[in-house]
Protein backbone atom coordinates (compact mmCIF):
# COMPACT_ATOMS: atom_id res chain seq x y z
CA UNK A 1 0.00 0.00 0.00
CA UNK A 2 2.73 2.44 0.97
CA UNK A 3 4.74 1.62 -2.17
CA UNK A 4 1.71 2.37 -4.32
CA UNK A 5 1.31 5.75 -2.60
CA UNK A 6 5.00 6.73 -2.66
CA UNK A 7 5.59 5.76 -6.26
CA UNK A 8 3.76 8.60 -7.95
CA UNK A 9 5.17 11.08 -5.46
CA UNK A 10 8.74 9.97 -6.21
CA UNK A 11 8.01 10.29 -9.93
CA UNK A 12 6.81 13.84 -9.56
CA UNK A 13 9.89 14.75 -7.50
CA UNK A 14 12.14 13.23 -10.11
CA UNK A 15 10.49 15.16 -12.90
CA UNK A 16 10.82 18.37 -10.91
CA UNK A 17 14.50 17.77 -10.28
CA UNK A 18 15.09 17.08 -13.93
CA UNK A 19 13.36 20.40 -14.88
CA UNK A 20 10.40 18.74 -16.58
CA UNK A 21 7.66 21.43 -16.10
CA UNK A 22 4.57 22.41 -18.06
CA UNK A 23 5.26 24.22 -21.29
CA UNK A 24 5.12 28.07 -21.10
CA UNK A 25 1.88 29.74 -22.23
CA UNK A 26 1.60 31.60 -25.51
CA UNK A 27 3.56 34.86 -25.33
CA UNK A 28 1.00 36.94 -27.28
CA UNK A 29 -1.83 35.82 -25.01
CA UNK A 30 0.22 36.70 -21.94
CA UNK A 31 1.02 40.14 -23.34
CA UNK A 32 -2.68 40.78 -24.05
CA UNK A 33 -3.66 39.85 -20.51
CA UNK A 34 -0.96 42.10 -19.08
CA UNK A 35 -2.21 45.04 -21.15
CA UNK A 36 -5.78 44.41 -20.00
CA UNK A 37 -4.67 44.23 -16.37
CA UNK A 38 -2.71 47.46 -16.78
CA UNK A 39 -5.76 49.24 -18.25
CA UNK A 40 -8.00 47.96 -15.45
CA UNK A 41 -5.45 49.08 -12.87
CA UNK A 42 -5.24 52.57 -14.40
CA UNK A 43 -9.03 52.91 -14.41
CA UNK A 44 -9.20 51.75 -10.81
CA UNK A 45 -6.56 54.29 -9.83
CA UNK A 46 -8.57 57.09 -11.48
CA UNK A 47 -11.73 56.03 -9.66
CA UNK A 48 -9.78 55.84 -6.41
CA UNK A 49 -8.43 59.37 -6.94
CA UNK A 50 -11.94 60.67 -7.61
CA UNK A 51 -13.21 58.93 -4.48
CA UNK A 52 -10.38 60.38 -2.38
CA UNK A 53 -11.12 63.88 -3.67
CA UNK A 54 -14.82 63.46 -2.93
CA UNK A 55 -14.06 62.15 0.57
CA UNK A 56 -11.78 65.13 1.23
CA UNK A 57 -14.43 67.57 -0.01
CA UNK A 58 -17.08 65.99 2.19
CA UNK A 59 -14.75 65.99 5.19
CA UNK A 60 -13.97 69.69 4.68
CA UNK A 61 -17.65 70.53 4.35
CA UNK A 62 -18.44 68.42 7.40
CA UNK A 63 -15.81 70.23 9.47
CA UNK A 64 -17.16 73.61 8.38
CA UNK A 65 -20.74 72.65 9.24
CA UNK A 66 -19.70 71.26 12.64
CA UNK A 67 -17.88 74.50 13.41
CA UNK A 68 -20.89 76.52 12.28
CA UNK A 69 -23.26 74.39 14.34
CA UNK A 70 -21.26 74.70 17.54
CA UNK A 71 -20.22 78.35 17.21
CA UNK A 72 -23.05 80.38 15.72
CA UNK A 73 -26.57 80.05 14.40
CA UNK A 74 -26.85 80.04 10.60
CA UNK A 75 -28.47 82.80 8.56
CA UNK A 76 -32.03 81.90 7.48
CA UNK A 77 -32.47 80.92 3.84
CA UNK A 78 -35.52 80.96 1.59
CA UNK A 79 -37.49 77.69 1.39
CA UNK A 80 -38.08 77.10 -2.29
CA UNK A 81 -38.19 74.13 -4.58
CA UNK A 82 -34.41 74.22 -4.92
CA UNK A 83 -33.44 75.31 -1.37
CA UNK A 84 -34.80 75.05 2.18
CA UNK A 85 -34.40 77.24 5.28
CA UNK A 86 -31.20 76.76 7.25
CA UNK A 87 -31.87 76.02 10.96
CA UNK A 88 -29.91 74.50 13.83
CA UNK A 89 -31.89 71.32 13.22
CA UNK A 90 -31.21 71.41 9.49
CA UNK A 91 -27.51 72.01 10.16
CA UNK A 92 -27.47 68.99 12.42
CA UNK A 93 -29.21 67.01 9.67
CA UNK A 94 -26.58 68.13 7.15
CA UNK A 95 -23.85 67.01 9.55
CA UNK A 96 -25.51 63.59 9.86
CA UNK A 97 -25.98 63.34 6.11
CA UNK A 98 -22.36 64.31 5.42
CA UNK A 99 -21.11 61.83 7.99
CA UNK A 100 -23.13 59.11 6.26
CA UNK A 101 -21.81 60.20 2.85
CA UNK A 102 -18.21 60.14 4.08
CA UNK A 103 -18.69 56.63 5.45
CA UNK A 104 -20.32 55.55 2.21
CA UNK A 105 -17.49 56.91 0.07
CA UNK A 106 -14.90 55.32 2.35
CA UNK A 107 -16.60 51.93 1.92
CA UNK A 108 -18.10 51.85 -1.55
CA UNK A 109 -19.25 54.15 -4.31
CA UNK A 110 -22.34 53.74 -6.47
CA UNK A 111 -21.47 54.68 -10.02
CA UNK A 112 -23.06 54.84 -13.43
CA UNK A 113 -21.84 53.00 -16.51
CA UNK A 114 -19.57 55.98 -17.14
CA UNK A 115 -18.00 55.44 -13.67
CA UNK A 116 -19.06 58.91 -12.48
CA UNK A 117 -21.44 59.59 -9.57
CA UNK A 118 -25.16 59.95 -10.20
CA UNK A 119 -27.56 61.50 -7.69
CA UNK A 120 -31.34 61.15 -7.52
CA UNK A 121 -33.38 64.13 -6.39
CA UNK A 122 -37.08 64.70 -6.06
CA UNK A 123 -40.00 66.59 -4.59
CA UNK A 124 -43.19 64.69 -3.78
CA UNK A 125 -46.12 67.16 -3.76
CA UNK A 126 -49.66 66.43 -2.64
CA UNK A 127 -51.91 69.41 -3.41
CA UNK A 128 -55.50 69.68 -2.19
CA UNK A 129 -57.54 72.54 -3.66
CA UNK A 130 -60.86 74.36 -3.64
CA UNK A 131 -61.71 76.42 -6.75
CA UNK A 132 -64.50 78.97 -6.66
CA UNK A 133 -64.98 80.03 -10.27
CA UNK A 134 -64.80 78.66 -13.79
CA UNK A 135 -61.10 78.02 -14.60
CA UNK A 136 -59.07 76.45 -17.38
CA UNK A 137 -57.36 73.73 -15.29
CA UNK A 138 -58.76 72.81 -11.91
CA UNK A 139 -55.54 71.62 -10.20
CA UNK A 140 -53.40 74.51 -11.50
CA UNK A 141 -55.63 77.35 -12.76
CA UNK A 142 -54.22 80.28 -14.71
CA UNK A 143 -57.30 81.71 -16.48
CA UNK A 144 -60.79 82.60 -15.25
CA UNK A 145 -63.78 82.30 -17.62
CA UNK A 146 -67.50 83.10 -17.42
CA UNK A 147 -69.38 80.22 -15.77
CA UNK A 148 -71.80 78.17 -17.83
CA UNK A 149 -75.46 78.75 -16.98
CA UNK A 150 -76.78 76.39 -14.34
CA UNK A 151 -73.33 74.96 -13.53
CA UNK A 152 -71.76 75.06 -10.09
CA UNK A 153 -68.53 77.06 -9.86
CA UNK A 154 -67.29 75.33 -6.69
CA UNK A 155 -64.77 72.51 -7.20
CA UNK A 156 -62.73 70.46 -4.72
CA UNK A 157 -60.02 67.94 -5.47
CA UNK A 158 -56.45 66.79 -4.99
CA UNK A 159 -53.44 66.12 -7.20
CA UNK A 160 -49.92 64.73 -7.12
CA UNK A 161 -49.20 65.60 -10.77
CA UNK A 162 -46.68 68.28 -9.75
CA UNK A 163 -44.33 65.74 -8.17
CA UNK A 164 -40.78 66.13 -9.53
CA UNK A 165 -38.12 63.49 -10.20
CA UNK A 166 -34.55 64.48 -11.04
CA UNK A 167 -31.22 62.93 -11.95
CA UNK A 168 -27.92 64.79 -11.57
CA UNK A 169 -24.54 63.61 -12.80
CA UNK A 170 -21.03 65.00 -12.34
CA UNK A 171 -18.73 64.12 -15.21
CA UNK A 172 -15.02 64.39 -15.95
CA UNK A 173 -12.99 67.55 -16.42
CA UNK A 174 -12.86 68.67 -20.05
CA UNK A 175 -10.70 71.53 -21.36
CA UNK A 176 -10.14 72.59 -17.76
CA UNK A 177 -13.88 72.70 -16.97
CA UNK A 178 -16.03 70.54 -14.72
CA UNK A 179 -18.75 68.79 -16.72
CA UNK A 180 -22.18 68.10 -15.27
CA UNK A 181 -25.73 67.39 -16.33
CA UNK A 182 -29.24 66.98 -15.04
CA UNK A 183 -32.73 65.88 -16.10
CA UNK A 184 -35.95 66.83 -14.30
CA UNK A 185 -39.38 65.32 -14.91
CA UNK A 186 -42.87 65.64 -13.50
CA UNK A 187 -46.31 64.15 -14.19
CA UNK A 188 -47.92 67.17 -15.80
CA UNK A 189 -47.75 66.06 -19.42
CA UNK A 190 -51.46 65.36 -19.67
CA UNK A 191 -54.10 63.16 -18.08
CA UNK A 192 -54.78 59.52 -19.02
CA UNK A 193 -58.54 59.39 -19.47
CA UNK A 194 -60.17 56.29 -18.07
CA UNK A 195 -63.50 55.09 -16.74
CA UNK A 196 -62.57 55.84 -13.14
CA UNK A 197 -61.20 59.39 -13.43
CA UNK A 198 -58.44 61.63 -14.72
CA UNK A 199 -56.46 62.40 -11.57
CA UNK A 200 -53.27 60.60 -12.65
CA UNK A 201 -50.64 62.36 -14.76
CA UNK A 202 -48.45 61.51 -17.73
CA UNK A 203 -44.71 61.91 -17.24
CA UNK A 204 -43.24 65.04 -18.83
CA UNK A 205 -39.76 66.42 -19.39
CA UNK A 206 -39.42 69.67 -17.41
CA UNK A 207 -35.82 70.67 -17.93
CA UNK A 208 -32.58 69.03 -19.06
CA UNK A 209 -29.11 70.53 -19.30
CA UNK A 210 -25.43 69.74 -19.88
CA UNK A 211 -22.79 72.18 -18.62
CA UNK A 212 -19.10 72.95 -18.69
CA UNK A 213 -18.15 75.10 -15.70
CA UNK A 214 -14.88 77.01 -15.50
CA UNK A 215 -13.99 79.46 -12.74
CA UNK A 216 -15.71 82.40 -14.45
CA UNK A 217 -17.32 80.90 -17.55
CA UNK A 218 -20.17 78.48 -18.19
CA UNK A 219 -21.40 76.84 -21.39
CA UNK A 220 -24.81 75.20 -21.22
CA UNK A 221 -27.01 73.35 -23.71
CA UNK A 222 -30.37 71.82 -22.97
CA UNK A 223 -34.08 72.34 -22.44
CA UNK A 224 -34.21 75.27 -20.03
CA UNK A 225 -35.99 78.47 -19.06
CA UNK A 226 -35.21 81.78 -20.83
CA UNK A 227 -32.13 83.77 -19.85
CA UNK A 228 -34.18 86.95 -19.67
CA UNK A 229 -36.43 85.61 -16.87
CA UNK A 230 -34.26 84.04 -14.16
CA UNK A 231 -36.55 84.58 -11.13
CA UNK A 232 -39.93 83.20 -10.12
CA UNK A 233 -42.25 83.78 -7.13
CA UNK A 234 -42.02 81.30 -4.26
CA UNK A 235 -44.87 78.79 -4.26
CA UNK A 236 -45.45 75.07 -3.75
CA UNK A 237 -49.00 75.25 -5.10
CA UNK A 238 -47.73 76.13 -8.60
CA UNK A 239 -44.65 74.10 -9.50
CA UNK A 240 -45.58 72.40 -12.79
CA UNK A 241 -45.98 75.92 -14.17
CA UNK A 242 -44.26 78.66 -12.14
CA UNK A 243 -46.33 80.97 -10.00
CA UNK A 244 -47.95 83.86 -11.92
CA UNK A 245 -47.38 82.11 -15.26
CA UNK A 246 -49.58 83.78 -17.94
CA UNK A 247 -49.96 86.71 -15.51
CA UNK A 248 -46.65 88.55 -15.75
CA UNK A 249 -44.07 85.76 -15.31
CA UNK A 250 -42.20 84.82 -18.52
CA UNK A 251 -40.96 81.27 -18.12
CA UNK A 252 -41.48 78.81 -20.99
CA UNK A 253 -38.89 76.01 -21.23
CA UNK A 254 -37.39 75.41 -24.67
CA UNK A 255 -34.16 74.12 -26.32
CA UNK A 256 -31.34 76.58 -25.73
CA UNK A 257 -27.56 76.97 -25.99
CA UNK A 258 -26.00 79.70 -23.85
CA UNK A 259 -22.73 81.16 -22.59
CA UNK A 260 -22.12 83.06 -19.34
CA UNK A 261 -19.09 85.06 -18.21
CA UNK A 262 -18.60 86.56 -14.76
CA UNK A 263 -16.45 89.66 -14.35
CA UNK A 264 -14.66 89.40 -11.02
CA UNK A 265 -14.87 87.08 -8.05
CA UNK A 266 -18.19 85.48 -7.14
CA UNK A 267 -17.58 86.27 -3.46
CA UNK A 268 -17.49 90.04 -4.08
CA UNK A 269 -19.71 92.47 -6.05
CA UNK A 270 -19.52 91.54 -9.73
CA UNK A 271 -21.18 91.82 -13.13
CA UNK A 272 -22.04 88.93 -15.43
CA UNK A 273 -23.00 88.68 -19.10
CA UNK A 274 -25.06 85.94 -20.75
CA UNK A 275 -25.98 85.26 -24.37
CA UNK A 276 -27.77 82.38 -26.05
CA UNK A 277 -29.55 80.88 -29.02
CA UNK A 278 -33.08 79.63 -28.44
CA UNK A 279 -35.60 77.55 -30.32
CA UNK A 280 -38.48 80.00 -29.87
CA UNK A 281 -41.71 78.46 -28.57
CA UNK A 282 -44.98 79.45 -30.21
CA UNK A 283 -48.38 78.86 -28.54
CA UNK A 284 -51.05 76.74 -30.14
CA UNK A 285 -49.43 76.15 -33.54
CA UNK A 286 -49.11 72.36 -33.54
CA UNK A 287 -52.46 70.78 -34.49
CA UNK A 288 -50.95 67.41 -35.43
CA UNK A 289 -51.37 64.84 -32.64
CA UNK A 290 -48.64 62.51 -33.93
CA UNK A 291 -45.87 64.62 -35.46
CA UNK A 292 -44.04 67.79 -34.58
CA UNK A 293 -44.58 70.51 -37.17
CA UNK A 294 -42.57 73.73 -37.54
CA UNK A 295 -43.53 76.81 -35.54
CA UNK A 296 -43.63 80.35 -36.91
CA UNK A 297 -40.22 81.01 -35.39
CA UNK A 298 -38.68 77.84 -36.79
CA UNK A 299 -40.06 78.61 -40.25
CA UNK A 300 -38.06 81.85 -40.27
CA UNK A 301 -34.86 79.84 -40.77
CA UNK A 302 -32.99 81.33 -37.81
CA UNK A 303 -32.94 80.86 -34.03
CA UNK A 304 -34.10 83.32 -31.43
CA UNK A 305 -31.45 85.41 -29.67
CA UNK A 306 -31.19 86.27 -25.98
CA UNK A 307 -28.84 88.29 -23.82
CA UNK A 308 -28.73 89.51 -20.23
CA UNK A 309 -26.35 91.56 -18.11
CA UNK A 310 -26.61 91.35 -14.35
CA UNK A 311 -25.09 92.61 -11.14
CA UNK A 312 -24.81 90.58 -7.93
CA UNK A 313 -23.40 91.54 -4.56
CA UNK A 314 -22.03 88.06 -3.83
CA UNK A 315 -22.57 84.40 -4.63
CA UNK A 316 -25.50 83.86 -2.25
CA UNK A 317 -28.71 82.62 -3.83
CA UNK A 318 -30.73 85.11 -1.76
CA UNK A 319 -28.39 88.09 -2.16
CA UNK A 320 -28.83 91.33 -4.09
CA UNK A 321 -29.36 90.77 -7.84
CA UNK A 322 -30.24 93.19 -10.64
CA UNK A 323 -30.54 92.36 -14.33
CA UNK A 324 -31.50 93.69 -17.78
CA UNK A 325 -32.33 91.36 -20.68
CA UNK A 326 -33.29 91.33 -24.34
CA UNK A 327 -34.89 88.81 -26.69
CA UNK A 328 -35.42 88.76 -30.48
CA UNK A 329 -36.96 86.23 -32.88
CA UNK A 330 -38.04 86.41 -36.50
CA UNK A 331 -41.46 84.85 -37.16
CA UNK A 332 -42.91 83.72 -40.47
CA UNK A 333 -46.68 83.71 -41.09
CA UNK A 334 -48.63 82.96 -44.28
CA UNK A 335 -48.12 85.95 -46.52
CA UNK A 336 -45.96 87.96 -44.14
CA UNK A 337 -43.17 87.94 -41.56
CA UNK A 338 -42.75 89.84 -38.33
CA UNK A 339 -40.38 90.48 -35.44
CA UNK A 340 -40.92 89.10 -31.95
CA UNK A 341 -38.97 90.91 -29.24
CA UNK A 342 -38.90 91.66 -25.52
CA UNK A 343 -36.97 93.91 -23.13
CA UNK A 344 -36.88 92.79 -19.50
CA UNK A 345 -35.70 93.83 -16.06
CA UNK A 346 -35.38 91.70 -12.92
CA UNK A 347 -34.49 92.42 -9.32
CA UNK A 348 -34.06 90.75 -5.95
CA UNK A 349 -33.44 93.23 -3.12
CA UNK A 350 -32.89 91.99 0.46
CA UNK A 351 -34.10 94.82 2.70
CA UNK A 352 -32.97 92.98 5.84
CA UNK A 353 -32.36 89.41 6.96
CA UNK A 354 -36.15 89.09 7.41
CA UNK A 355 -37.59 90.95 4.40
CA UNK A 356 -37.00 90.79 0.65
CA UNK A 357 -38.48 92.28 -2.52
CA UNK A 358 -38.17 90.55 -5.90
CA UNK A 359 -39.77 90.81 -9.31
CA UNK A 360 -39.56 91.17 -13.08
CA UNK A 361 -41.00 93.49 -15.74
CA UNK A 362 -41.20 93.30 -19.54
CA UNK A 363 -42.36 95.04 -22.67
CA UNK A 364 -42.53 93.13 -25.93
CA UNK A 365 -44.36 91.99 -29.03
CA UNK A 366 -45.49 88.53 -30.13
CA UNK A 367 -44.25 86.92 -26.90
CA UNK A 368 -47.07 84.41 -26.35
CA UNK A 369 -44.53 81.59 -26.50
CA UNK A 370 -42.79 83.08 -23.47
CA UNK A 371 -46.03 83.43 -21.51
CA UNK A 372 -46.91 87.00 -22.51
CA UNK A 373 -49.79 88.41 -24.52
CA UNK A 374 -52.21 86.18 -22.55
CA UNK A 375 -50.86 83.12 -24.41
CA UNK A 376 -50.86 84.41 -27.97
CA UNK A 377 -48.47 86.06 -30.42
CA UNK A 378 -51.00 87.55 -32.83
CA UNK A 379 -54.55 88.83 -33.11
CA UNK A 380 -56.51 87.74 -36.19
CA UNK A 381 -59.59 89.23 -37.82
CA UNK A 382 -60.60 91.22 -40.90
CA UNK A 383 -58.99 94.42 -42.12
CA UNK A 384 -61.50 97.26 -41.46
CA UNK A 385 -60.71 98.89 -44.83
CA UNK A 386 -60.49 95.95 -47.23
CA UNK A 387 -62.50 93.34 -45.33
CA UNK A 388 -59.83 90.75 -46.06
CA UNK A 389 -58.39 88.41 -43.37
CA UNK A 390 -55.49 90.06 -41.51
CA UNK A 391 -53.36 89.64 -38.42
CA UNK A 392 -51.54 91.91 -36.00
CA UNK A 393 -48.55 90.98 -33.88
CA UNK A 394 -49.77 91.62 -30.35
CA UNK A 395 -47.88 94.11 -28.18
CA UNK A 396 -47.85 93.32 -24.48
CA UNK A 397 -46.42 94.59 -21.19
CA UNK A 398 -46.44 93.17 -17.70
CA UNK A 399 -44.49 91.79 -14.80
CA UNK A 400 -44.73 90.69 -11.20
CA UNK A 401 -43.42 91.61 -7.78
CA UNK A 402 -43.18 89.65 -4.53
CA UNK A 403 -42.63 90.54 -0.90
CA UNK A 404 -41.06 87.83 1.28
CA UNK A 405 -41.14 87.93 5.09
CA UNK A 406 -39.16 85.40 7.13
CA UNK A 407 -40.67 85.08 10.61
CA UNK A 408 -38.29 82.33 11.75
CA UNK A 409 -35.79 80.08 9.98
CA UNK A 410 -38.62 77.56 9.42
CA UNK A 411 -41.58 79.85 8.63
CA UNK A 412 -41.94 82.43 5.89
CA UNK A 413 -44.78 84.29 4.16
CA UNK A 414 -44.95 85.44 0.54
CA UNK A 415 -47.32 87.84 -1.19
CA UNK A 416 -47.12 88.48 -4.95
CA UNK A 417 -49.09 90.14 -7.72
CA UNK A 418 -48.62 89.87 -11.49
CA UNK A 419 -50.18 91.32 -14.63
CA UNK A 420 -50.00 90.52 -18.34
CA UNK A 421 -51.64 93.15 -20.56
CA UNK A 422 -52.18 92.88 -24.31
CA UNK A 423 -52.51 96.28 -25.97
CA UNK A 424 -56.15 97.11 -26.73
CA UNK A 425 -55.15 99.07 -29.84
CA UNK A 426 -54.00 95.88 -31.56
CA UNK A 427 -57.40 94.27 -30.97
CA UNK A 428 -59.33 97.33 -32.13
CA UNK A 429 -57.26 97.67 -35.32
CA UNK A 430 -59.12 94.62 -36.69
CA UNK A 431 -62.73 93.58 -37.03
CA UNK A 432 -62.91 90.49 -34.84
CA UNK A 433 -64.76 87.58 -36.42
CA UNK A 434 -67.94 86.47 -34.60
CA UNK A 435 -67.35 83.20 -32.79
CA UNK A 436 -63.65 83.87 -32.17
CA UNK A 437 -62.11 81.62 -29.52
CA UNK A 438 -61.80 82.66 -25.89
CA UNK A 439 -58.02 82.51 -26.21
CA UNK A 440 -58.04 85.02 -29.06
CA UNK A 441 -60.36 87.40 -27.18
CA UNK A 442 -58.38 87.47 -23.92
CA UNK A 443 -56.70 90.84 -23.51
CA UNK A 444 -55.52 90.97 -19.89
CA UNK A 445 -54.80 88.55 -17.04
CA UNK A 446 -53.98 89.46 -13.45
CA UNK A 447 -53.20 87.25 -10.49
CA UNK A 448 -52.50 87.78 -6.79
CA UNK A 449 -51.18 85.14 -4.38
CA UNK A 450 -50.40 84.83 -0.69
CA UNK A 451 -48.89 81.78 1.01
CA UNK A 452 -47.32 80.58 4.21
CA UNK A 453 -44.52 78.02 4.06
CA UNK A 454 -43.67 75.93 7.11
CA UNK A 455 -40.67 73.63 6.87
CA UNK A 456 -39.99 72.00 10.26
CA UNK A 457 -37.30 69.90 8.63
CA UNK A 458 -35.35 70.61 5.49
CA UNK A 459 -37.16 67.78 3.72
CA UNK A 460 -40.74 68.46 4.95
CA UNK A 461 -43.10 71.16 3.60
CA UNK A 462 -46.54 72.38 4.67
CA UNK A 463 -47.93 75.33 2.73
CA UNK A 464 -51.42 76.87 2.54
CA UNK A 465 -51.95 79.35 -0.33
CA UNK A 466 -54.69 81.65 -1.58
CA UNK A 467 -54.79 82.80 -5.21
CA UNK A 468 -57.18 85.13 -7.05
CA UNK A 469 -57.40 85.44 -10.83
CA UNK A 470 -58.92 88.26 -12.90
CA UNK A 471 -59.27 87.73 -16.68
CA UNK A 472 -60.57 90.35 -19.12
CA UNK A 473 -61.79 89.55 -22.67
CA UNK A 474 -61.52 92.45 -25.11
CA UNK A 475 -65.27 92.51 -25.75
CA UNK A 476 -66.79 91.50 -22.40
CA UNK A 477 -66.64 91.95 -18.63
CA UNK A 478 -63.97 90.37 -16.49
CA UNK A 479 -64.22 86.94 -14.88
CA UNK A 480 -62.76 86.04 -11.48
CA UNK A 481 -61.80 82.88 -9.62
CA UNK A 482 -60.60 82.14 -6.08
CA UNK A 483 -58.30 79.19 -5.42
CA UNK A 484 -57.41 77.78 -2.00
CA UNK A 485 -54.59 75.22 -1.91
CA UNK A 486 -53.00 73.18 0.87
CA UNK A 487 -49.72 71.51 -0.08
CA UNK A 488 -47.84 68.70 1.63
CA UNK A 489 -44.32 68.12 0.32
CA UNK A 490 -41.39 65.79 0.86
CA UNK A 491 -37.95 66.51 -0.58
CA UNK A 492 -35.39 63.78 -1.18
Amino acid sequence: MRRCCLGPLLAVCAMTCLGQTAPPPDAAHTQEKLQQLSADLAAAQLRLQDSQKEIQRLQDELAALQAQFTATKPTPASPSVAAAPSTPESTAEKVEILQAEVKQHEQSKVESVSKYPVHLTGLVLFNTFIDNGNVDNIDLPSIASPPAAGTSTLTTGASVRQTILGVQVTGPHLFGAQSSGEVNMDFYGGVPYSNYGTVAGIIRLRTAAMRLNWDRDTIEVGFTDPLISPLTPTSYATVAEPSLAWAGNLWTWSPQASYRHRFGSAASPHFAWQAGFWDPPTPGYNADALFRTSSTGERSGQPAYETRISFARDARSDGLQLGLGGYYSRQSYPGRSGDSWAATADWRIPMSRFFELAGEAYRGRAIGGLGGGVYKDVVTGNDPHTGLPALRLLNAAGGWTQAKLRFTPTIEANAAVGLDDGFAGDFHSLVLVPGSSNTLLRARNRMATANLIFSPRTYLILSPEYRRIWTWPINSVRSTADIFTLTFGLRF
